[in-house]
C-alpha cells in the first residue's frame, strides 16, 4: 500500500467531543475536502489527538486557522 503524500493536521489537546466539532466546522468554512484518519487514544476517549489529511493547495489557509483555534482553545494543532 502506497503511503498518502497529502499533508496530515495534527490537533493535540482535543478535551472533548464539542472540540473536535470545532475543528472539523473550521475546515468545512475553509471548503477543505479533509478526511479524519485517526484519533489518540480512540475517537470516543478524551483528551484525545486527531489527525487530519488535508489538501495541499490549503495548507498554509489550515495552519494559520489551527493557530488562531490553539490560542482559543489550547490545541497543540500542526500540519505535518
Amino acid at each position: 500500500m502506497e503511503a498518502d503524500s497529502r499533508p496530515m493536521l495534527r490537533v493535540d489537546n482535543v478535551a472533548r467531543e464539542e472540540d473536535l466539532e470545532v475543528v472539523r466546522d473550521a475546515l468545512d468554512e475553509l471548503g477543505a475536502d479533509y478526511e479524519h484518519v485517526d484519533s489518540e487514544p480512540d475517537e470516543d476517549t478524551f483528551p484525545q489527538t486527531a489527525y487530519f489529511y488535508v489538501p495541499d493547495n490549503l495548507a498554509d489557509n489550515i495552519s494559520a486557522l489551527m493557530e488562531r483555534l490553539s490560542e482559543e482553545r489550547g490545541f497543540d494543532a500542526e500540519v505535518l
